[in-house]
């Protein structure tokens, strides 16, 4: 018979699943018609005809007032489907950049300037169906993103688009380097077109998300008071703001700031956006690990304070004396700008996804793209008027760039630090992102992790699990709880184990480990109990209390241990009742261990009952005399000693007599060779009883109900029978002894 294949094993795909790969697609398509119609190519374009910083402001600031333009969306979508005014404003917005195709014409019939008329109208049409179609975009992603993957499924459209924009960007760059005209980029222009209007009929195929359509009679402006009143959107808004500003004028200027500031070619600045682009693959794929994981808000703090950190080297655009120094620099740097800007842009996207109602997602997200498109509108036109007005009053243009990022620095660090005011319980805090990011051990982790998401059989659980669990990474608590509900043993088991290792868990995982205790009886409950006892969680304390009375022997035995580790001393009678009641020897340890841990001399006399029983395991007699010596103190490394014992009882007595050399004779006896052979004697036979318990009775180091307790054992026949108990109280004597000439009783 054949073995089956581990994906025949898997979850078979949703509808939405199936739908994923047709948006990306149409994300693709869509990404390489927006690089062509209003990313670089446009701004090359006009500088071509001549434009004026001013005018490039401008024009940069179209992409940011399209969302302006989002109300008419809204009305549209009354009564109409919102995929189909998704998909026919998109098709409308790439035929808007259609008469721009005739501007080289203009320009090389001398009429430059109304070339850059009919390219500022098309990309004025182009932005405002932009604007209205984007009614719809929250929505579908929306739809396709579930709940416990958005951050993995709205990173890997940031990929999709960003690698579309790195190929349309590079083939860009091989078609500038080999041709050069106006008439080639009214070629470009038109090719945009074309795949817009393609992607567009792709969009038009997806379903309809319906989940996401606001309620009959609502009122945009009732939803948005509403929603108002949430104090995580208002701080939202409060950081997204200003950092829609900063990204609107840093997107808009690090095109220009290396043709202008560096006189670089036009193939050449290509390249640089290349690079930006490779910074939003980087942070998608990063984001994509770990934005599930960590949470948005912590890597929102992270890529925020990343951009603004590219914004230092770009206010210092630095001379370099060779060109392959500026080409290396300018990479790195739009590839720092880039990661850092679409970071935040995709971090902000998943927390606003996180703090809104389905039903209040098409009015929130006018609001979220009014407020992106303001922000960055302004930032972009503001801008283009800055750089303008020093160049009017005799700045440099070196130096008003540096100015212009300067000010990008200033704006985004302080809204760094403002996000980190934004409430996300369950995220991660910053410095555990920041340690997950600089950290190996957690990166191998997390691609263990996305293996676990992929597994299609219980080996295969068990074995990523198991080797998960020696990372200990906290990154991995999320996705190892629902493992706990496994119906495979084996997987409950190693999931716990696992969990056991993590050096943090939340509250939240810490609750669904004390269920265990109430559920799993005799499969997994024990394990429960022991990670609980580990953690010394107050809280548990019912629960553990509670197992102290289960039939679970395993259980109780785990639960006794993990009260003792938390030092819960209500529960240290029943432990005591436990060990003395108890007939299994499993139990009999754990609570003699136990009893030991908490170090009090009244439990004494519980553990010397038990000695009494008659033929005791073995074990658990070792066990209860080591329990003993621990409490008194360890008897100058007892343990070391009884092992000796265990072994080899002559040479144990041997050496336990060495160690009186230069003590006194307890009173009694008239020197200590004398005492040396009563205590040989009694450990050897049990003779010399009554002079053993008259030292026991003496000693100055013991409790005086312990020491009363332990001369009586002496005497006692059926106590005196076991020969490691009389090396234990042998060893009280030896004690006594040493430490010094016993005091008299009452002491």
């Amino acid at each position: 018979m054949t073995k089956p294949r581990a994906a025949s094993l898997r979850r078979p795909k949703s509808r939405i699943e199936r739908y994923r790969s047709r948006f990306l697609a149409f994300n693709v398509l869509n990404s390489l018609s927006f690089m062509l119609l209003s990313g670089n190519i446009p701004t090359l374009f006009a500088l071509e005809m001549g434009a004026t910083g001013t005018y490039i402001g401008i024009l940069g600031s179209l992409n940011f007032i399209t969302y302006f333009f989002m109300p008419l969306g809204r009305r549209a979508i009354r009564g109409r489907p919102i995929i189909k005014v998704f998909g026919w404003s998109w098709m409308f917005r790439y035929w808007g950049m259609a008469p721009v195709i005739a501007a080289p014409l203009l320009a090389r019939a001398g009429a430059p300037s109304w070339g850059l008329v009919l390219l500022l109208g098309g990309s004025l049409l182009f932005n405002i169906f932009r604007g209205i179609g984007l009614i719809g975009n929250n929505p579908v992603l929306g739809m396709m993103a579930s709940e416990r993957d958005r951050g993995a499924f709205l990173s890997n459209v940031q990929i999709a688009n960003s690698l579309s924009a790195i190929a349309t960007s590079v083939a860009t760059m091989l078609v500038l380097g080999a041709w050069s005209g106006d008439a080639l980029y009214g070629a470009l222009i038109g090719a945009g077109v074309l795949a817009g209007s393609a992607a567009s009929s792709i969009l038009l195929g997806l379903p309809e998300p319906e989940a996401y359509r606001p309620p009959q009679g609502s009122s945009f402006s009732a939803t948005v008071k509403e929603a108002w009143a949430d104090p995580r959107l208002r701080r939202f808004v409060w950081v997204f703001a200003p950092l829609s500003f900063s990204a609107g004028m840093a997107r808009t200027f690090i095109v220009t700031h290396s043709r202008v500031l560096y006189g670089q070619s036009p193939g050449l600045v290509m390249a640089y956006y290349v690079a930006f682009n490779l910074g939003s693959v980087a942070v998608g794929y990063l984001s994509r690990k770990l934005m599930d994981r960590l949470g948005a808000k912590p890597l929102y703090v992270v890529f925020t304070a990343v951009a603004a950190l590219a914004m230092i080297p770009a206010a210092a655009s630095p001379a370099f004396g060779t060109a392959a120094g500026t080409v290396a620099f300018l990479c790195l740097l739009n590839f720092i700008v880039g990661l850092g800007i679409s970071g935040e842009e995709n971090a902000g996207q998943t927390y606003f996804f996180s703090i809104v109602r389905p039903e209040h997602m098409v009015d929130l997200a006018v609001v979220y793209y009014v407020v992106y498109g303001f922000g960055g509108a302004l930032g972009s036109a503001a801008g283009g008027v800055f750089l303008d007005a020093l160049s009017a009053v005799g700045i440099s243009v070196a130096t008003s760039y540096r100015y212009l990022y300067a000010a990008a620095f200033a704006v985004t660090a302080l809204s760094a630090a403002w996000a980190l005011k934004l409430s996300a319980p369950g995220s991660a805090s910053v410095r555990e992102s920041l340690g997950v990011l600089f950290s190996m051990r957690d990166l191998k982790a997390i691609g263990l992790l996305e293996l676990l998401e992929k597994s299609g059989s219980p080996a295969d659980e068990i074995r990523i699990i198991r080797e998960l669990g020696g990372y200990g990474a906290a990154v991995a608590e999320r996705e190892l709880l629902p493992y706990l509900s496994s119906p495979r043993f084996d997987v409950r088991v190693e999931a716990l184990l696992a969990l056991e290792n993590l050096e943090r868990l939340s509250a939240k995982a810490l609750k669904a480990i004390e269920l265990e205790i109430e559920k799993n009886t005799y499969t997994t409950a024990y394990i429960a109990a022991r990670i609980l006892g580990k953690r010394g969680r107050a809280e548990s304390l019912p629960a553990l209390r509670a197992a102290l009375g289960a039939e679970d022997y395993m259980l109780r035995g785990a639960a006794v241990t993990a009260l003792a580790a938390m030092r819960d001393e209500a529960s240290l009678p029943a432990i005591e009742a436990l060990v003395e009641g108890t007939g299994n020897p499993r139990l009999m340890i754990s609570a003699a261990s136990a009893i030991e841990q908490f170090g009090k001399a009244s439990s004494v006399p519980t553990l010397v009952a038990v000695l009494k029983r008659k033929d005791p395991p073995s074990y658990a007699f070792d066990e209860i005399v080591l329990a003993l010596a621990g409490i008194l103190g360890g008897l100058r490394g007892f343990y070391l000693s009884y092992s000796a014992y265990a072994l080899d009882p002559r040479e144990a007595v041997a050496g336990l007599l060495d160690t009186l050399e230069d003590a006194l004779p307890p009173s009694g006896f008239s020197g200590t060779a004398e005492f040396k052979a009563a205590l040989a004697a009694f450990v050897a036979d049990g003779s010399h009883g009554t002079a053993v318990a008259r030292v026991l009775d003496d000693a100055g180091f013991l409790d005086v109900g312990v020491a009363t307790v332990l001369a009586e054992a002496a005497l006692d026949d059926d106590l005196a029978a076991h020969g490691g108990f009389r090396f234990f109280l042998a060893a009280c004597a030896a004690e006594s002894a040493i430490t010094g000439r016993s005091l008299p009783k009452g002491r």
